[in-house]
């Protein structure tokens, strides 16, 4: 699953971006969708808030 940093605390996989409080807890969240998928991840890393990705992103 491909995944794109948009910020230190933001990271977006497919039209979701999920944004965390430190980017420690991004890198944490990015490494774990890099082995696991992302509904795991997102329980195991619960992100502070999620938004849609914009259209074209």
């Amino acid at each position: 699953m491909a995944t794109v940093r948009l910020t230190p605390t933001e990271v977006q996989v497919d039209q979701m971006v999920y944004v965390y409080e430190s980017a420690s807890q991004a890198d944490a969240f990015e490494a774990c969708v890099a082995a696991l998928d992302v509904a795991h991840c997102a329980v195991d890393h619960p992100p502070q808030s999620t938004r849609e990705a914009p259209a074209g992103s």
